[in-house]
């Protein structure tokens, strides 16, 4: 058995190797492309007093560069606009509206966080040799998304307080609430983390359509690495699974 972990580490290093003395011209080193992902997140609590309320359908867009070293592994980085979802169900809480309007405990509440982020993924990047010397390419990537929060609306949903759209970070007068264990305690920060990274890991096919020119289609794991709420009595990281469209240029 120990003999033939020895033959597979021994074979992937010779396949790497052989990779990477596969020289590429200066005029392919660089790729430049667009991309589109419909994706599903979803939110793992860390924490006994909330709960995930189901998962969501988001999308997000970016633009793509890599640098080859060879004709096989490439760094790259993208900017990315990406959109998450993260629903969140409470334990019985009082929730009281800032203008007194509505008060009182609430066993159903519900918070739906829409959050836009800025995403910069760093990322390092495979692919086989053309399959039987034809235009069809096997790729895989792995990396860190390093994500900065742009937009974070909430819509929260109760037997005691309604509010649509409002702003997670200011909101308006209006809008706002507090959160409470009970009628007299501190009231719990409703507010989202500016910074949210993430482990990466995908990969899927790439076809060659002409000159430089290639389209590629795949799945990435976007994993979340950091708690995205303020409030230290609520923890939970969001995550997503993207179905990634692009072209290279």
């Amino acid at each position: 058995m120990t003999r033939n972990y020895v033959m597979l580490i021994a074979l992937a290093i010779m396949s790497i190797s052989n990779g990477f003395s596969q020289k590429i011209s200066d005029e392919n080193k660089y790729e430049f492309g667009l991309r589109i992902a419909p994706n599903i997140s979803w939110v793992t609590p860390d924490s006994k007093s909330i709960d995930a309320n189901g998962i969501s359908l988001d999308w997000n867009y970016g633009f793509t560069v890599s640098r080859y070293i060879n004709e096989r592994y490439a760094f790259g980085t993208e900017i990315n606009v990406v959109n998450v979802t993260s629903k969140f169900k409470f334990d019985k809480v009082y929730l009281a509206k800032s203008d007194n309007s509505a008060k009182g405990f609430a066993d159903d509440l519900s918070m739906t966080y829409n959050l836009r982020y800025l995403q910069i993924p760093i990322l390092f990047k495979m692919r086989t040799n053309p399959i039987n010397g034809g235009k069809l390419r096997v790729y895989g990537e792995f990396g860190m998304g390093l994500g900065f929060l742009i937009r974070s609306k909430i819509d929260v949903s109760s037997s005691v307080v309604k509010v649509d759209n409002m702003d997670a970070q200011n909101p308006d007068a209006a809008d706002n609430f507090n959160i409470q264990a009970d009628s007299i305690s501190a009231a719990y920060k409703k507010s989202v983390n500016f910074f949210n990274p993430s482990f990466i890991i995908g990969g899927g096919i790439q076809y060659d359509l002409f000159s430089n020119t290639k389209v590629y289609t795949g799945l990435r794991y976007n994993g979340g690495l950091m708690d995205i709420l303020y409030e230290d009595k609520w923890a939970a990281t969001n995550s997503f699974t993207s179905l990634s469209f692009g072209i290279i240029f």
